[in-house]
């Protein structure tokens, strides 16, 4: 019997999570032989019982889509089902083993396959021998062509980006060279955040983030989130802040200060370190 395409309404299919839940989420029930599936954060959908059984993901315009595999091998799935980057019969194929990896990625992340645009299409070429579920989430695309004097990667997670930029330059210019790759200087909501910022580029470098009580002077917030930092996640150096530099007030902070990577009060605009931006899906 031909399988029947079916639209599936997105609130039954998203996960309001960018992170697993331990029942894993929505998911995608077997007996259904493909449909289309609006990715808001993440999905997870069962592999069918059927063969020849076609998904259509689709994410908003400006991020792409990130496929892993729950329970089994993604590589060794491959064998009976295509991830083609966009939604078009002559979409090419994506392979695990083709996927470009960032040097400071983390090591420890599953194996998967990153679109280059907001579409795939999930196409099983036969049912697989065992249970399956693919995940699936929104994600930021993650440059690989910033320059020499930069460094990037899938530094906390799978769906979100990190670069750094080893060219000191102020605050405000550091900022602007952020916003310029669709990026937002650094913000450190959790301790867990920081170490992986450390684990990924050390202790040796100081680097401009998003935190500032420019507006209000001793009410710091993270500009990049429009958050406070108070009654949130903090790692002073001792008797920091002070605002005492030597070119008027000290608006903004920077993280590396000392060996333990505590953090610091600089001048915005006069002061000049390298930086680390931002993309959140």
């Amino acid at each position: 019997m031909a399988c029947k395409m079916v639209n599936i309404i997105p609130i039954f299919l998203i996960l309001l999570s960018t992170l697993l839940s331990s029942s894993h989420g929505n998911a995608v029930e077997s007996p259904l032989c493909g449909g289309r599936v609006f990715v808001e954060n993440t999905v997870v959908i069962e592999a069918p019982v059927h063969e020849h059984c076609y998904w259509d993901i689709q994410t908003q315009d400006d991020r792409i889509l990130v496929i892993t595999a729950l329970n089994g091998n993604l590589k060794e799935a491959q064998d009976f089902l295509a991830i083609h980057d966009g939604s078009s019969k002559e979409s090419p194929i994506l392979l695990v083993e083709n996927q470009r990896m960032h040097e400071v990625s983390r090591k420890d992340m599953p194996e998967a396959v990153y679109t280059t645009q907001s579409t795939a299409s999930i196409r099983f070429k036969k049912a697989p021998t065992s249970n399956l579920q693919l995940k699936i989430q929104k994600a930021v695309d993650c440059p690989f062509n910033l320059g020499t004097a930069s460094q990037c990667g899938r530094v906390i997670d799978d769906v979100s980006c990190y670069c750094a930029s080893f060219t000191e330059r102020s605050q405000t210019d550091q900022r602007v060279y952020c916003y310029n790759h669709n990026m937002k200087l650094l913000s450190l909501e959790t301790f867990e955040k920081e170490q992986a910022i450390h684990a990924a580029w050390g202790y040796g470098a100081r680097f401009w983030t998003s935190l500032t009580d420019a507006i209000y002077e001793g009410t710091w917030y993270w500009e990049s989130t429009d958050t406070a930092l108070l009654p949130g996640y903090s790692h002073w150096c001792y008797r920091k802040p002070d605002d005492a530099g030597l070119f008027g007030g000290e608006d903004c902070m920077i993280i590396n200060y000392e060996s333990d990577g505590c953090w610091n009060d600089a001048n915005c605009d006069n002061d000049k370190f390298d930086a680390i931006c931002q993309a959140l899906p």
